[in-house]
């Protein structure tokens, strides 16, 4: 199905590659389709602002609930916090279907207010409006079949499920994995053992609207085939890959379409003075840098990107949605390879308990278009 990267729900946002999904009330005509949803290769589970919904299609969903009390999410993200009801759908994306998911309904005011452990006490900003997410929703497309998994099945975890009864305080709380959010391409009667996201190539002075193609299934059809692909060693309980940049190893790497930018830390790149473009890099210019990744097999894969100035690329092309050059710090032991890192390559998630490729899930894997 075709993937739109723009500016999203707001005016500003970019690097934002996005599909429409449509939402039924179970086993009814009762349907929806809701535009500007991102993919997100670093979280699992579907994410829809009530914004986003009429008012008598959100009725219309079913409230999940455990022990008789209303079951709500919080899912947090690097940069801010998702709070909402759980409720369940029929889905609908691109020309799959699965019926009776679960889905957090983001900002949906039945909810009441977040528990403070789920902002991290107020470190972490709510995204729980189109204007403040950038976006009408979330669809999580990393590896794993539930967002928690077992361990929210088998005792409580912060910042993750809640039970809020009515004029009672919300308490963490267990929850089946059936009622998790989930993975819904695992849902799908076919071609449900992960995603290929496709990008095509960019300028690197960045560029208006772009049209890419995420395929359904990993090595099930000629489409998906990920033909000369390498698979990288992913953690299995983390899904983070290595990456060795510059002689030094970050173990705790990932790729992540849901991240705007490159986010990494490198004292030796001039960054931007202060203001707009803090905290992103500003080198007089464009240098071009590689990464190793090590693979399934023991071997590496060199990978080349580049880091441009960011100030300078904004303001000398302020109409692009689509750029690639564009980095910012990040966090101790990681390299955050966001979007930019996507353009001009096939990037493959397998899920958990797949096998596909000569290799067993969870994996990453990367090919040439």
């Amino acid at each position: 199905m075709t993937v739109t990267v723009d500016r999203g729900t707001g005016s500003s946002g970019v690097n934002l590659p996005q599909v429409s999904v449509q939402l039924c009330a179970p086993g009814t005509s009762n349907c929806q389709t809701i535009n500007n949803v991102l993919i997100d290769t670093g979280s699992t589970g579907l994410r829809i602002t009530a914004a986003a919904i009429n008012p008598s299609l959100l009725a219309a969903l079913p409230r999940e609930s455990v022990n008789s009390a209303p079951l709500n999410a919080c899912q947090q993200f690097l940069d801010g916090y998702t709070w909402g009801t759980m409720r369940v759908a029929d889905v609908t994306l691109g020309p799959k279907s699965a019926a009776a998911q679960p889905l957090q309904i983001v900002g949906d005011t039945a909810a009441g207010g977040a528990p403070v452990t789920c902002s991290d006490n107020g470190t972490l900003a709510a995204e729980n409006t189109p204007a403040d997410l950038g976006t009408n929703g979330i669809i999580g497309m990393a590896a794993f079949l539930h967002d928690c998994g077992t361990a929210c099945a088998q005792q409580v975890v912060a910042a993750t499920y809640y039970t809020c009864p009515s004029g009672g305080a919300c308490q963490g709380s267990m929850v089946p994995l059936a009622m998790q959010a989930q993975n819904l391409v695992a849902a799908f009667a076919q071609d449900n053992n992960g995603v290929v996201l496709s990008l095509p190539a960019i300028s690197a002075a960045g560029q208006g609207t772009t049209l890419g193609t995420l395929y359904f299934g990993v090595g099930t059809q000629s489409n998906n085939a990920m033909s000369g692909a390498t698979v990288l060693r992913t953690n299995p309980q983390t899904l983070a890959v290595s990456a060795t940049y510059k002689g030094t190893s970050f173990p705790d790497s990932f790729l992540d379409s849901g991240s705007n930018f490159f986010f990494l830390n490198d004292s030796a790149i001039a960054k931007c003075p202060s203001g707009s473009f803090s905290g992103f890099y500003c080198p007089a210019s464009s240098l071009p840098l590689s990464a190793s990744f090590t693979a399934a097999g023991g071997s590496s894969l060199s990978q080349n990107f580049s880091i441009a100035n960011a100030q300078s690329l904004f303001t000398s092309n302020p109409g692009a949605v689509a750029v690639n050059d564009v980095a910012g710090t990040g966090i101790n032991g990681a390299i955050d390879f966001g979007l930019p890192f996507f353009y001009g390559r096939l990037v493959a998630v397998l899920n958990e308990g797949q096998t596909a490729l000569g290799q067993a899930g969870p994996f990453t894997a990367l090919a040439s278009p």
